[in-house]
């Protein structure tokens, strides 16, 4: 029996509807310099803790780097300044690794997560025991051009400059078409901006205005208004964005990750949760859930772009992060 055109044409669109998008993720493994292997940073809760040069280095499970703290091993992370484990991150049992030479650590790409800047922990534990050999390990690394430690910034990077500092190295990081040593660079210099945004304390924030509507009354691209987080860090739909789909989603996927600065109070700081925690995916996959909702709910087509745009990313982050992973109720954009 000979399909009609117009049921053929039906099929094609659902499939296109359907199909499982798979995003790129920016990369987030470098090989870190030699010279900064010899001594390893040891923070719990995110906090500096002490710090060891008298180390064994093992080769985990899944094939990380570790270093060991009594019997146990912790995966080795790499901030772009200094190596580091935090003792209250997951471990494995020392008879799980296997011993490997130390210098293995300048020889393999280590993961890059944002961490506190060297100079502001050499100058916050400069009569800690470890002083000494944290103002030796600053002076190694090219100073910051500012003074963050006291929360405020020169004029130049104030507003959404460091935005736009740090959305111009994601952009970097992912471009597939650059060099190696480009990318390299792009994700070493992303990471310092994070670091540097930790580093400001919570006088520095003053959020814009979050007004929605041009002069027409008609919405043009949307933010997050509501939980800046997510508008802090550039993300925007609609018409009126200028992101490509690809950098919508590494926004997105890096702020799953990063340990996030101080941008609104501490109790709504404390509603995103930790870094790649089950309450970080929550919070922003309801955030954006709602988004879709609310514009679903004003029954415009100039919300339609950023509908679709809400919609495909939530799946992306559903079949990047959440499948496999974690249980509770994903969200829906669906209203009554």
């Amino acid at each position: 029996m000979q399909m009609s055109p117009e049921k053929a044409l039906a099929i094609r669109v659902r499939r296109v509807l359907t199909k499982k998008i798979t995003a790129q993720k920016v990369p987030s493994l470098l090989v870190p310099p030699s010279d900064i292997s010899k001594q390893i940073l040891v923070f719990k809760e995110g906090k500096f803790h002490h710090l060891i040069d008298n180390f064994l280095v093992f080769r985990m499970p899944d094939n990380a780097l570790g270093v060991s703290i009594r019997k146990a091993v912790y995966s080795i992370r790499y901030s772009g300044e200094y190596l580091y484990i935090d003792i209250s991150a997951e471990r494995i049992s020392k008879r799980e690794c296997l011993t490997v030479a130390r210098t293995a650590i300048g020889a393999e790409r280590i993961r890059i997560t944002p961490s506190p800047p060297i100079h502001l922990l050499a100058q916050e534990f400069a009569e800690n025991a470890h002083g000494f050999k944290l103002r030796k390990l600053a002076s190694e690394n090219r100073p910051h051009p500012t003074k963050l430690g006291s929360g405020k910034a020169p004029a130049k990077t104030r507003g959404m400059t460091y935005t736009e500092r740090w959305l111009r190295q994601l952009n970097l990081a992912f471009n597939q078409t650059a060099t190696e040593q480009v990318r390299k660079k792009a994700l070493v210099q992303l990471a310092k901006i994070e670091s540097e945004l930790l580093s400001l304390s919570e006088e520095y924030f003053k959020w814009p205005s979050t007004e929605a509507l041009n002069g027409s009354g008609s919405l043009n691209s949307f933010d997050a208004p509501k939980d800046g987080i997510l508008s802090f860090f550039g993300y925007q739909v609609g018409r009126g964005s200028v992101l490509t789909s690809s950098t919508r989603y590494a926004i997105l996927d890096r702020v799953f990750t990063l340990v996030l600065p101080p941008i609104l109070p501490s109790w709504h700081m404390d509603s995103w949760g930790t870094p790649e925690s089950s309450r970080r995916l929550r919070k922003m996959a309801e955030t954006i859930a709602a988004l879709a909702r609310n514009a679903k709910h004003r029954r415009s087509p100039s919300y339609d772009q950023a509908v679709g745009d809400w919609e495909q990313d939530l799946q992306r982050l559903h079949d990047t992060h959440y499948v496999g992973r974690f249980d509770f109720g994903w969200p829906v954009t669906h209203t009554v």
